[in-house]
């Protein structure tokens, strides 16, 4: 398993789902501005479904890889601290 994060930088609200191996499966509806952290199998797919009218439209499919932590250059504290300072702003 490894420590991922996803951050809504749209406006719109997402559904992330996260398919792995041995039945793995996570779904989580993101906010608007909402930083999620989770955990997912190294090898899982991720798929990012943005809401319109029609209904759920696929967004972003990728590997969790490219949303591991350590590969984003920061980590989830400073994530979740500079999103606090641009809410206070």
């Amino acid at each position: 398993m490894v420590e991922c994060v996803y951050q809504n930088d749209t406006s719109r609200m997402l559904i992330l789902k996260c398919i792995g191996s041995e039945q793995f499966y996570l779904e989580k509806v993101i906010m608007p501005s909402e930083i999620f952290l989770f955990n997912a199998p190294k090898e899982a797919r991720l798929e990012i479904w943005r809401m319109s009218i029609s209904g759920q439209m696929l967004h972003i499919r990728a590997d969790v890889s490219d949303y591991k932590l350590s590969l984003r250059g920061s980590n989830a504290e400073e994530l979740i601290h500079n999103r606090l300072t641009e809410i206070a702003s």
